[in-house]
């Protein structure tokens, strides 16, 4: 990391020697300037050491020979662009111009008991204390002196706001990535949510899962054949393919989460237990693969809401962040669920069985292409494109959103749909349908009852097997 920071560093110097046009020290003793001064001009790396004391403690800054240290700040915890910015003012010391070069009382400035102090040493040896005082108070830039210099020079604030910081100011601030892909569906995999308020209407009473197909599982990518070819599965009592516009709206809320401050940091476990973290108002677990070569990251994220209704969080790096109330933890189970039930694509399934109103229909699909495709049913050739309108019908099958509470159903169902897949390691897919509220039946998914849909799908369902091999169009609207 501290190789990191001298090479990025040394960039940033190229940089700024080419945009600087004044160069070395140009004091003058008598007169009031009105144009620009520059007070010291060297590259970002030559800056060897850096010591601020200002209202919030003091920050030291120190080139080892090998890279920065940055006070007590874990290397991989440096906010790069903010200390970038630090030895870049360091090194490019400028001022808009010199009030005066003999002021009478240093008090009017606040340069008599100076707001800040920074002591900085260069590679050639030479050194630069300043003194910071008052903004100005038109302009909201700074007063400054150089030690051993009495003239009073006014700097720009942006100068001057890194010399005022606390020392958490060069933490980082990012707590997860940003996204660096199309879509948050692209680049989280899988994800776990545990506790929040919404976790009383989770299946499990506490966790909701969500796994990607493109992980590589194979027992995932087996189970997201009853839905075709979803990006993601949710699993809770049963198993539903993820809506993909409420699954972007909560999975893209987990992506480029920056602190609003920094609480602490290089803290214990113990430490951050003690903020109330060892019972947090959620956790959330994902894997993360934010580009096409990059490799899978975990991520683990504690939110705590305070009593103050603030929201601090932590990711296993020994920082606590003060953060905004995220997206994600308001997730609703119901929301993160596809409408439809069971859509497989017809290419994966070898035949169907239905049962309802004391009928049997068995639905044999072979035919590797759509050219060659044939379906018998109960022994006798169907007609394509009818079989392909029952099954659009068939795969409508949606619910209303409505998550079912204490819901148990008996007795045989109105009617049995089963679909049988080509891959023999898949297992069949079956869903039943119950007597449930006035115009309404529940549905049961390979033996999870938690959803109702339209009764009105059943009653179509069954006039097209009525009319199978009659010339009626079959019914797909219901």
């Amino acid at each position: 990391m501290r190789r990191e920071v001298r090479l990025v560093l040394a960039l940033a110097g190229v940089v700024i020697a080419l945009a600087v046009v004044a160069a070395g020290l140009m004091l003058n003793p008598v007169a009031v300037e009105e144009r620009g001064t520059t007070l010291k001009d060297v590259e970002p790396v030559d800056v060897v050491h850096v010591l601020i004391r200002n209202p919030h403690g003091t920050l030291e800054v120190a080139f080892t020979g090998e890279g920065y240290e940055v006070d007590d700040i874990p290397p991989d915890l440096v906010d790069m662009d903010a200390f970038i910015g630090l030895l870049t003012d360091c090194g490019n010391v400028y001022a808009l111009r010199t009030v005066s070069t003999l002021p009478g009382d240093p008090a009017t400035y606040g340069l008599a008991d100076p707001v800040a102090r920074v002591e900085i040493s260069y590679a050639d040896g030479s050194e630069l204390t300043l003194h910071i005082g008052d903004e100005a108070r038109v302009t909201g830039d700074t007063y400054v002196r150089v030690e051993g210099d009495p003239a009073v020079y006014l700097m720009a604030a942006d100068r001057t706001a890194g010399f005022l910081a606390p020392k958490k100011t060069y933490v980082e601030h990012g707590v997860t990535p940003r996204l660096r892909l199309s879509s948050p569906l692209s680049a989280i995999l899988d994800v776990t949510f545990t506790g929040g308020p919404g976790a009383d209407r989770a299946p499990s009473g506490e966790t909701i899962t969500i796994e990607a197909v493109a992980a590589g599982d194979p027992d995932v990518a087996r189970t997201a054949l009853s839905f075709g070819a979803p990006t993601h599965i949710v699993r809770g009592r049963g198993v539903y393919e993820l809506d993909q516009t409420y699954g972007v709206q909560i999975l893209g809320s987990l992506l480029g989460i920056t602190a609003e401050d920094i609480v602490g940091y290089d803290l214990s476990r113990e430490e951050i237990m003690a903020f109330g973290f060892d019972e947090p108002t959620m956790r959330v677990v994902f894997d993360l693969k934010n580009d096409v070569d990059a490799g899978v990251e975990t991520f683990t994220l504690a939110l705590l809401r305070r009593d103050d209704g603030d929201f601090l969080t932590c990711n296993d790096n020994g920082v606590i962040y003060a953060v905004e109330e995220p997206a994600f933890l308001h997730v609703e189970y119901e929301k993160l669920l596809v409408r439809w039930f069971l859509s497989p694509l017809l290419m994966d399934v070898q035949r169907i069985h239905i049962v309802t109103e004391g009928q049997d229909y068995d639905f044999v699909i072979t035919g590797e292409r759509n050219a060659d495709r044939q379906v018998i049913c109960n022994g006798r050739v169907l007609d394509i494109d009818r079989f392909h309108a029952l099954y659009r019908l068939l795969t409508s099958a949606a619910h209303d959103g409505r998550l079912l509470e204490d819901v148990a159903v008996e007795g045989v169902p109105l009617m049995t749909l089963t679909y049988e897949y080509l891959d023999e390691g898949k297992a069949p897919d079956v869903m039943e349908l119950f007597p449930g509220d006035p115009r309404q039946v529940y549905v049961r998914v390979n033996g999870v009852t938690e959803l109702a849909m339209r009764e009105m799908y059943l009653l179509r369902v069954q006039e097209a097997l009525s009319g199978l091999w009659d010339d009626v169009p079959i019914e797909t609207a219901w």
